[in-house]
């Protein structure tokens, strides 16, 4: 790396180092993330042929990465729930998860809880994902052929693993030669799912918990308060930081009532982000689709939560929530297939000049284009270069917004601390090798976490 590139890389540093210490940064970061399919379409490789071999994609994320600014590279490597890597879910015949015709990993509506077992996912909500869930949704997860089952899992961690190298390689590469922001320290950000959305989306299905909120809402929300200490368990971050942050797509609450919002659906996501905030830790909410309705109730959320919005009234929303809350996203990405390239400009500069003044804001599409067609990218690339250059602060330094945990929420430890039959059991351990040094039951503990987090991942 030349010294100009590792001077851009300290810039860049500095921007989200300020930024996420509610100080008004020099300017806007742009960070701009393309999808694998579209940076395979764009080096022109087969999107199905690349699935395969990710170290392909080296050269497509290459030219991406010179044609397109950003300060984060628009080519990230694989990741599980971002890149859906096929293999692994083929390898272990996932219900969940599958390839259609037109090369995406799709999540079709699937039922791995029946209504008459809330009981047992109460009792042990870890125990039940591991016996009853997993091997519903993924069928080489067979118990009753416990040998097949083995050699199926592994296969597929290590296909997974094999992925995230042959992508590591190339990302690397980019992140030297154009010196990119390097994204929070390791072991500061982490993904979870609202406890009702967690039950909605592979448990019970869309229609099942739509009809079990009217027959069964008291075991339902008892169900919500369950699964919460495994939803913390699954997101908390080894090590907090400003610029990290638990990533919570949010998918059910807009096609809710909202009473039911009210009383089943937010009360136990509501705590689960108070508990995050209570040991400084962030999270980054996406509201998915048009969340207008709910901004008294997200009012009600921790100090310097991100809000990511795909829909929805920049103004009333930086009138409401922007003093309290970081904003993210409200970019028509639809425009930069559909608009003119002055017609893109044009948009996000009524867009900046909403949401800038005061601070807070990261700009952001609406939602990620999923395909090359979806998108002009020279539309793309003007837009980024906008942003980029009008994106400028006169009053870098000066404090902006509330910080996280203003409000200095306690850590309910004994309500956060998920029980299960399946956990590492320090104790039951040492009672049979007394001989092993203490210091071995982190790393028993922290193997555990990792071994509980990929199975969490199986089922989000």
């Amino acid at each position: 790396m030349d010294e100009k590139t590792k001077a851009l890389q300290e810039e860049r540093k500095s921007l989200y180092r300020d930024f996420y210490n509610n100080r008004i940064p020099k300017r806007l970061f742009v960070s701009i993330l393309l999808t694998s399919h579209i940076v395979a379409e764009y080096g022109g490789l087969n999107v199905l042929d690349y699935q395969y071999d990710y170290s392909q994609l080296r050269e497509p994320a290459k030219k991406v990465c010179r044609d397109i600014y950003s300060d984060t590279s628009p080519a990230m490597p694989v990741n599980l729930i971002l890149t859906r890597p096929p293999a692994i879910y083929q390898l272990r015949d996932s219900q969940s998860f599958k390839m259609g015709a037109d090369g995406f990993v799709q999540h079709p509506e699937v039922v791995g809880m029946e209504e008459n077992e809330y009981g047992e996912l109460i009792e042990d909500p870890y125990a039940f994902l591991l016996e009853k869930v997993l091997p519903r949704q993924y069928h080489e997860m067979d118990l009753n052929n416990p040998v097949r089952m083995l050699n199926r899992m592994q296969l597929g961690k290590m296909a997974l693993e094999k992925d995230l190298t042959d992508s590591l390689g190339w990302y690397q590469e980019v992140m030297d030669e154009h010196g990119y922001y390097q994204g929070s320290p390791a072991g500061s950000s982490g993904l979870c799912v609202a406890p009702y959305d967690f039950i909605a989306d592979q448990l019970r299905s869309f229609s099942g918990v739509s009809k079990d909120i009217r027959r069964h809402r008291s075991e339902l929300k008892e169900a919500c308060e369950a699964v919460l200490p495994m939803m913390y368990k699954m997101g908390v971050p080894a090590k907090a930081h400003p610029e990290g942050a638990v990533f919570t797509p949010l998918h059910m609450p807009t096609f809710m009532r909202e009473k039911d919002f009210e009383e089943v659906w937010f009360p136990s996501y509501k705590t689960l982000l108070e508990q995050y905030a209570a040991n400084d830790i962030r999270v980054r909410a996406f509201c998915e689709d048009n969340w207008m309705r709910y901004l008294d109730h997200l009012q009600e959320l921790p100090a310097g939560t991100i809000l990511q919005f795909e829909y929805g009234d920049p103004k009333a929303i930086k009138e409401k929530l922007g003093k309290k809350f970081i904003i993210q996203g409200l970019y028509p990405v639809s425009l930069l297939k559909s608009g003119s390239k002055q017609q893109v400009l044009d948009k996000v500069k009524e867009l900046l000049d909403v949401m800038m003044p005061g601070g807070g804001y990261v700009f952001g599409f609406d939602k990620n284009p999923l395909t090359l067609g979806e998108i002009n990218m020279e539309n793309l690339k003007a837009l980024a270069e906008f942003v980029r250059d009008y994106g400028v602060y006169d009053n870098p330094g000066e404090s902006f917004g509330t910080p996280l945990n203003t409000e200095n929420f306690t850590f309910d430890e004994k309500r956060m601390t998920l029980q299960s039959k399946y956990l590492f059991d320090w104790e039951e351990y040492k009672e049979k090798y007394p001989q092993t040094p203490e210091y071995a039951r982190k790393n028993f503990e922290d193997l555990d976490h990792k071994m509980f987090n990929h199975y969490l991942l199986m089922a989000t």
